[in-house]
């Protein structure tokens, strides 16, 4: 399913933290929507593709764009498997754990987490990227 070019708009004024995480995130569009469907299934696989495309839109990233990109790394990073009863815990049960797929998905959330803490780094003051930091 592609629904990304990964292309920025040359006069987009975004910060280089944020600049380096829209072109990583949107270099990895088509790996971040096979993994939102595999952890989270089809609901998170169309909040990450509504992620996706706003942030082709968007000249700066919001506060709600951070927020959304921290919720990503959080369902990447398996946060919500511990509740039997959630939609995460039984897509994380249906993977087999031998899959390559699984270390795909552990790269993508070290790369995702990565970009983020630059982000806090350059100044980006946001309580999403001040809660991803103390954990």
């Amino acid at each position: 399913m592609t629904l990304i070019t990964p292309i920025l708009p040359a006069d987009t004024p975004r910060t280089a933290a944020e600049a380096a995480l829209a072109r990583y995130v949107l270099n990895q569009a088509d790996a971040l929507l096979s993994a939102s469907a595999l952890l989270g299934g089809e609901p998170a696989e169309r909040r990450t593709a509504r992620l996706l495309r706003d942030l082709l839109h968007a000249p700066r990233l919001t506060r709600r764009l951070r927020r959304e990109f921290v919720d990503l790394h959080r369902l990447l990073s398996l946060d919500g498997v511990e509740d039997p009863e959630s939609l995460q815990a039984g897509c994380f049960a249906a993977i087999d754990p031998s899959s390559p797929v699984v270390e795909d998905i552990c790269l993508l959330a070290d790369g995702v987490r990565a970009h983020l803490v630059a982000l806090a780094e350059a100044g980006e003051d946001d309580p999403a990227l001040s809660a991803l930091m103390a954990a």
